[in-house]
């Protein structure tokens, strides 16, 4: 049953992962053409955008959880080489990234266009945060598989 489990909570981990990085490719993109748009369709594209935001929320969250999960499963600390312990905690820092960096500024850009202020500021702002947690990411993913990146080579 744990080996079950171990199994079903790597694949989710691997699922949510890859839906928070795919959710997130678009959005900066969408944050550009939010301003672009007229003041009436920019709000209903900022709203739209803000469910996305919102999904990436929960997946980058499961992500978290279900990473800790696999880990523990699998043998926690005496199973997994020092690089994977190196992920596990950027998956921590990312979920930060993720709330502070791309969240807020999408609800502040969503706030600032709904009370007529400038939302310029916060497109670049989620550009920055969504840059920075897709290379967090890929930082994450090179880490859990430093080990048999080493042995190929």
């Amino acid at each position: 049953m744990t080996n079950l489990l171990f199994h079903a909570s790597v694949v989710l981990h691997i699922i949510t992962a890859a839906a928070w990085f795919g959710m997130g490719l678009r959005l900066a993109g969408r944050a550009r053409t939010v301003l672009e748009a007229g003041p009436e369709a920019a709000l209903a594209l900022a709203e739209d955008g803000q469910r996305s935001v919102y999904l990436m929320n929960i997946f980058i969250v499961l992500t978290l959880v279900f990473s800790y999960v696999s880990f523990f499963l699998g043998g926690g600390f005496a199973a997994y080489h020092p690089a994977y312990h190196a992920s596990l905690t950027l998956i921590a820092i990312l979920v930060l990234v993720h709330f502070f960096l791309i969240w807020r500024p999408w609800k502040s850009m969503v706030s600032a266009l709904q009370n007529g202020g400038d939302a310029g500021t916060y497109r670049k702002r989620v550009a920055i945060g969504t840059g920075s947690g897709h290379l967090l990411w890929l930082v994450i993913l090179v880490l859990m598989f430093w080990e048999e990146f080493m042995g190929v080579l």
